[in-house]
């Protein structure tokens, strides 16, 4: 069996991506990980959980005070190794959100207008399918951040997700947890928080980039929302709207 560790980066909407990673890995794999990943935590200079935007700033009233930027890429440097020991690939799906105001903002029920309830289930499936591309055909289950914005949405989903074709069998169920209690789930804000600044900001590429996208031993894989895609995902939308109106007329 399989377990994802997912975290979104982007939500505040003042990012030009969004993004939806993390790493997958089988079970024997990440049993060794929460006591690896705690160990360099604990190591000096000690911090209590990692969290990318802390671990960034350096505030003098955080975990990271007094710390300087070479020992902090240097504890970085240490968990990426953790990583790629533990999982066994990076998962990503991501998307413009200037792509999904222009195309599908204001289109859809309310409720699902954002681009995490499309990179949820794009994701998903992804994930799944690249894994029976390389035949394997294990199950999955899949870890998110405990979000209150996203959380009970989410599970709404998660049931006819289950039933179709792309996931069926495949798909276990996918559950919450909170990331500071988590561990995996840190490993995937890591490479969250990679993956949506070298996207979103002009700055010179980063190592750490590079590392937590390439530690794991199989080929990450990276699902893009670009605009075709975001047309044919709407178009798939109004195709089932009509298909359900339909029916629901012929019972009428």
């Amino acid at each position: 069996m399989l377990k994802a560790f997912i975290d979104d980066s982007g939500s505040g909407g003042d990012s030009p991506w969004y993004v939806l990673v993390g790493y997958m890995g089988n079970v024997e794999g990440w049993d060794g990980f929460d006591a690896r990943w705690n160990g360099v935590l604990h190591q000096e200079p000690c911090i209590s959980y990692f969290k990318s935007s802390e671990a960034e700033r350096l505030r003098p009233d955080g975990q990271w005070a007094g710390i300087s930027k070479e020992r902090r890429d240097a504890k970085i440097d240490a968990l990426i190794d953790v990583i790629g020991r533990c999982a066994r690939r990076a998962i990503c799906a991501r998307m413009r959100q200037n792509d999904y105001n222009a195309i599908i903002k204001g289109n859809i029920p309310p409720m699902w207008d954002s681009p995490y309830y499309i990179l949820f289930t794009l994701l998903i499936g992804a994930a799944i399918n690249i894994e029976r591309l390389d035949g394997d055909s294990e199950s999955v289950t899949f870890v998110f951040d405990s979000d209150q914005r996203h959380e009970k949405k989410r599970d709404l989903i998660v049931p006819p997700l289950m039933c179709m074709e792309s996931t069926y069998e495949s798909l276990v169920n996918v559950v919450h947890c909170d990331e500071q209690k988590c561990p995996p789930l840190q490993a995937a804000d890591l490479i969250a928080w990679q993956i949506r600044r070298f996207f979103s900001k002009q700055e010179p590429r980063r190592r750490h980039f590079d590392l937590a996208m390439r530690c794991p031993p199989k080929e990450p894989h990276t699902f893009i929302v670009d605009r075709k895609t975001a047309r044919e995902i709407m178009d798939g939308m109004r195709r089932r709207a009509a298909e359900l109106a339909a029916s629901l007329g012929s019972l009428s």
